[in-house]
C-alpha cells in the first residue's frame, strides 16, 4: 500500500551552493551521495516524519537525458526550483497493478540506487506514473534496503521540528487530473479556491497529509508564470510546526526574506533555491 509522502524533489545548478542554502535556512543538509546511472548527485534534508527534502544537481547532463531525469534536466534550464515528489510503498509490484486497474499508466518496478559518500550502497525500486517523474502525478518508491540507509533520522535543527502536511501540484487539465487523482488514492476531493480566485483546484485528504492539484484561471500570477516556464509538477510544499510564530522568529533573525501568511509565512523561493516553502502550524 502507499505509504505517504517519501520525498520532495528540488533542481539545482551547484549542489554544495544548494546545500549552504538550506543550512543558511536552519536545516541539517547532509551529502547523500552520487546516482551514477543517472548522472546525478544529491544532498537530502530529513524531515520530522520520516519524509525527506533532495536536493538534486546533474553532474553529467548529457547522461540525465537519456534516463528518466530528462525531464528534469529540462526543468533546470529553466531554472532552479522544484521538480516531483514521491510516494512510498511496501509492495511496489502490488500497487502498480492496483493503479493499471484503476486505468492509470505505471511503469514496471525499476531498481535504482546510489553509493553513499561512506561507500555504503542504498537500493530501492521505482515506478513512474504517466512515464515522469516531475509531472502531475507523484512517483512512487520502495526501499529494497533498509529506509535508514537512504534518510537518516534528522538532528537538531529545523527539518526535526517540521513535518510534511501539504503539496501542490500545478497541471494544465485540472478535471482529467482530478479524475486521475480520485483513481489513484481512492477518496473524494474538495474544491478549493484562493483569496484572489485567480487560482483553482481540488484538495485531497489523506491520513498522512493533502495534495492539492490546482490550475490558474487566468494569466498574471506565479502559478501561471510557473506553468509556461517549467510545466507541470510540484509547485509549493507545506510544512508544519509546533510554534509558526518562533520559527520566523529564528529564521527572521538569519536575515531570510520571508513573506507574511495568515496561518504561516512562505520562505522567499529565492532564498530556497526557487522552491517555495510554506511553514504553519503543525
Amino acid at each position: 500500500m502507499l505509504t505517504g509522502f517519501d520525498h520532495f524533489i528540488i533542481f539545482v545548478n551547484d549542489l554544495d551552493a544548494a546545500m549552504q542554502t538550506f543550512r543558511r535556512l536552519g536545516f541539517d543538509a547532509r551529502a547523500g551521495g552520487e546516482h551514477p546511472a543517472f548522472g546525478s548527485h544529491n544532498a537530502l534534508i530529513a524531515l520530522a516524519d520520516g519524509a525527506y527534502i533532495e536536493l538534486v544537481a546533474f553532474k553529467n547532463p548529457a547522461l540525465a537525458e537519456t534516463t528518466f531525469w530528462r525531464a528534469g534536466v529540462d526543468k533546470l534550464r529553466v531554472g532552479a526550483g522544484f521538480g516531483g515528489y514521491v510516494l512510498g510503498s511496501d509492495n511496489l509490484a502490488n500497487d502498480v497493478a492496483q493503479i493499471r486497474a484503476r486505468g492509470i499508466s505505471a511503469t514496471d518496478p525499476n531498481p535504482g540506487s546510489r553509493a553513499r559518500p561512506d561507500g555504503q550502497r542504498v537500493e530501492w525500486r521505482t515506478s513512474l506514473l504517466n512515464d515522469s517523474p516531475v509531472g502531475a502525478l507523484p512517483f512512487l518508491i520502495e526501499d529494497i534496503t533498509p529506509r535508514e540507509l537512504r534518510i537518516e533520522k534528522p538532528r537538531e535543527d529545523f527539518g526535526a521540528r517540521a513535518r510534511a502536511k501539504e503539496i501542490v501540484s500545478i497541471v494544465k487539465n485540472l478535471a482529467a487530473t482530478r479524475e486521475q487523482f480520485r483513481a489513484l488514492f481512492d477518496v473524494e476531493s474538495k474544491h478549493v479556491q484562493n483569496q484572489d480566485a485567480d487560482v483553482e483546484g481540488y484538495r485531497f485528504e489523506t491520513h498522512w497529509g493533502s495534495i492539492v492539484v490546482a490550475h490558474p484561471t487566468r494569466g498574471g500570477n506565479t502559478m501561471t508564470e510557473q506553468l509556461n516556464a517549467r510545466g507541470e509538477g510540484l509547485f509549493a510544499l507545506t510544512l508544519g510546526v509546533e510554534s509558526w510564530g518562533w520559527e520566523r522568529q529564528q529564521i527572521k533573525a538569519r536575515g531570510i526574506k520571508i513573506e507574511n501568511e495568515a496561518n504561516g509565512f512562505l520562505i522567499a523561493p529565492e532564498e530556497a533555491c526557487g522552491a517555495r516553502i510554506r511553514i504553519v502550524q503543525k
